[in-house]
Parts: structure tokens; C-alpha cells; sequence
């Protein structure tokens, strides 16, 4: 029988970690960022040709025309990082001063801080509880005649309603950007996100799950929303025109060819990286979903794999003594699991709570009143959920289910964990 088969009883089990018992891990999980000889010859390669800027290599496009492929997209551009994906899109779309774009409430500061950057008004919509990915019937009711397009954020890697909002943008002409920086490898009946609206953003920090320590891409399938983000992309420039003719205002956010040589690397190992993550994530939700007061981050049966930049599990205070969210977490991670931590809600940020928006923004400041806007479903999930880093997932499926066996110690313990 796997150790694993069952969650430990009482009987079996020794003091939390927390309160000086020995750690359910005493093995580190896997680091990351993963790296090998393929980096370093790509590198060197990559040196030796002395085109160290996409003016002058083909590495970096090279990368990103692969990475649409592997989500299904006709264009990829290779970009500085996920925020200024972000950003071009915006500016491709026509979208600036006085119009509206909405904006989950659970989502990292880019999401909504791009739409400012462009003198454009973030519009804060509540999420689905379950997903945490923006509620559509939410973002269609927060839709006014200024409303120009939807960013859809898959948080954790799980997929918003992209159905639902790919039809919504359709009836109410609105543009779709996707923010991909957490669901590379994500697929959604049979398709890459990032592929389903008229952009997809993918952010390739360090913490990503393909990674060049920064970088990103941006995806799309229109030929003409391609050259219009490019342009912004490559200081205004045209595809094919003299370097110094700028027909349009840019600025620069090209991806070195350092970058991409090691991006290109690391797409040619994500596939397998994916495969595993998706399957220890099914099996460590299905061992957690065992302990009273765990619950997973719901995983649409339309999503066909799932990126997994966090593995998400909510959490039930009520069924663990009362424990509160920060002690649990504490608690697992002195068990030796490598813990994130979730996002606050936006509406929860010092940025709109005191609408500090810069002197870019102070004639066309959003008129919206931040500071009393609640998003009960996003503020509720920033203080139940737990996030757990995308490493553990790579390990061997017993190291994995590890992680139930500390909650569950954690469970039965939680009284006296309670200080």
C-alpha cells in the first residue's frame, strides 16, 4: 500500500512542526529555476554570434513565433516583460483617455496598473469564488457606454470563463485581453489560452513557469493588432520601413537574444514540466480534498491542462479550530512546503485605496471612488485561500502528497496551534 493511500490518522501522528515535532519534509523539493546544459550551449551560441538585440538576431522572434504555436496563436512577440505586454496591447487596441477596461479584483497590481499607464480607467469587478478567475455576469454588469475591453486574468493557472467572455466581448464589441502570466501550458477545449482573445499577455519573470529571470510575450491572431503592437513595441517603427522612419509614438520593449535563447530552452522542456505538474495536481487535490475544511480551486472541465503557476486550495478556518489563515500557513511551512502567499484583493492596494495615480494621470484621474469600493468574493479569497509554489509539483508523486499529510497533521493539531 502507498503511504499515501490514506490520510494518516490520530494515531500516527506526532506534533506539528510549528510546536517543536519533527517536519513531515526533511528533503527539499525541487528548485527552480530548472536549468541544464541546453541553457548554457544556447547562451554561448547566442554569444558567439554577437546579435545580442532582436535588431540583429533572429533568436528572440524565433522563440516567441514557437511559443504561439504551442498555444495556438498566429503571432507571438517577444517583449521586455508581462507588464508591458500588457501595456501594447492596450495601446494596439486604441484604448486610452476616458475609456473604461475591467479588471478582476484578485489579480497581481500589472493587471490593472497597465490600464492606468495607458491614461485609461481600471474598472474593479468581483470574481468567481470558486475559479478566482473574474465572474463574467460581474463584468457585464460593470459594462458603460466607456467600456472598451475586458482583461481576463487565469489566476493560478486556471482558466477564466473564456466561453463566456469570448461571447460577451462579442455582443457588446469589446476588446478581450488575456493575462496568461500564471497559465503557460494551460489549454482550453484543446487550445491555448492567450489564443481566444484578441491578445494574450504571458510575463516570463523568475517565478513564471518558463522563466529568463524577466521577459514576456504577447500573442494575438490579427495581423494588423500584431504590427500595431510591434510598432508601440519597436519605438514606433514599421515593419520594413527605414530604422529611422517612426510613423507612430513607441517606445522600447524588446526582449534581448539573451532572453530568448534561454526561453527557447525552456519551452523545448515545459511540455514534459506541464504534463507532471497537471498530474500531481490532480492527485494532491484529490488527497486534500479528503481533510474537512479543504477545498480545491475549482478546475472547469473545459480546461484541458492547467498551468499551475501556484497550486490553490481554499481554506475553512471554521473546521480547523479556528485557526487563522496566516498560522495554518505558517504552520505548513514549517513542515516543509513551499508556501507563496495569495494576492490581496486590488481594491485592497495602497494604490487605489489612496488613488496615487502619478502626474501622468492627474487631469484625467479615474473618476471611480476606489477607496469604498468592496469586492466581497475577492476579499474573501485573499483571506482563505492558500498558494503553494509551482516547484513542489515537479517532485515524485509521494513528495507531492506530502503536502496532505502536513495538513492533515496541521488539522488534527489546530487547537493547539491556536496562540
Amino acid at each position: 500500500m502507498n503511504k499515501h493511500d490514506t490520510v494518516p490518522t490520530p494515531a500516527a501522528s506526532d506534533r506539528p512542526a510549528a510546536l517543536g515535532g519533527r517536519p513531515v519534509r526533511s528533503a527539499a523539493y525541487p528548485t527552480w529555476p530548472v536549468w541544464d546544459a541546453d541553457e548554457r550551449t544556447r547562451l554561448i551560441e547566442t554569444l558567439d554570434a554577437g546579435g545580442w538585440w532582436q535588431g540583429d538576431g533572429t533568436v528572440a522572434a524565433t522563440f516567441a513565433q514557437n511559443f504561439a504555436a504551442y498555444h495556438g496563436a498566429g503571432f507571438g512577440m517577444a517583449m521586455t516583460n508581462g507588464t508591458h505586454t500588457l501595456e501594447a496591447a492596450l495601446i494596439a487596441c486604441d484604448i486610452g483617455e476616458g475609456d473604461e477596461v475591467l479588471v478582476p479584483g484578485m489579480t497581481f497590481v500589472a493587471s490593472a496598473s497597465a490600464v492606468l499607464a495607458v491614461n485609461a480607467t481600471p474598472v474593479l469587478v468581483d470574481i468567481d469564488p470558486d475559479t478566482l478567475c473574474i465572474d463574467p455576469p460581474s463584468a457585464e454588469a460593470a459594462i458603460t457606454d466607456r467600456t472598451r475591453a475586458i482583461i481576463a486574468v487565469h489566476v493560478a493557472g486556471a482558466a477564466a470563463d473564456l466561453d463566456a467572455l469570448v461571447e460577451l466581448c462579442a455582443r457588446r464589441d469589446l476588446r478581450l485581453i488575456e493575462d496568461c502570466a500564471h497559465a503557460h501550458g494551460t489549454f482550453w477545449r484543446g487550445r491555448g489560452v492567450g489564443s481566444w482573445g484578441d491578445f494574450g499577455s504571458f510575463s516570463m519573470q523568475r517565478s513564471k513557469l518558463m522563466t529568463a529571470g524577466e521577459g514576456g510575450v504577447l500573442l494575438c491572431n490579427d495581423e494588423d493588432l500584431r504590427d500595431a503592437a510591434w510598432a508601440y513595441a519597436d519605438c514606433g517603427r514599421v515593419q520594413g520601413e527605414w530604422f529611422y522612419h517612426h510613423a507612430t509614438v513607441g517606445t522600447n520593449l524588446r526582449m534581448t537574444e539573451w532572453q530568448g535563447a534561454i526561453l527557447q530552452a525552456q519551452l523545448d522542456r515545459f511540455p514534459e514540466q506541464n504534463r507532471i505538474r497537471n498530474a500531481n495536481a490532480v492527485a494532491l487535490i484529490e488527497a486534500l480534498e479528503q481533510i474537512p475544511g479543504i477545498r480545491g480551486q475549482r478546475r472547469d472541465p473545459r480546461m484541458d491542462s492547467q498551468g499551475n503557476y501556484c497550486f490553490v486550495f481554499h481554506y475553512d478556518a471554521a473546521e480547523f479550530a479556528g485557526l487563522p489563515l496566516r498560522t495554518f500557513e505558517s504552520a505548513l511551512a514549517a513542515e516543509g512546503v513551499p508556501m507563496s502567499v495569495s494576492y490581496p484583493s486590488v481594491t485592497d492596494l495602497a494604490v487605489f485605496r489612496t488613488q496615487q495615480f502619478g502626474p501622468r494621470l492627474r487631469a484625467h484621474a479615474p473618476t471611480i471612488d476606489y477607496r469604498n469600493l468592496h469586492l466581497p468574493h475577492a476579499e474573501a479569497a485573499a483571506s482563505s485561500t492558500v498558494w503553494l509554489q509551482h516547484r513542489l509539483l515537479l517532485a515524485d508523486r509521494d513528495d507531492v502528497l506530502d503536502v496532505a499529510t502536513a495538513v492533515a497533521k496541521i488539522h488534527r493539531h489546530a487547537a493547539s496551534l491556536i496562540r
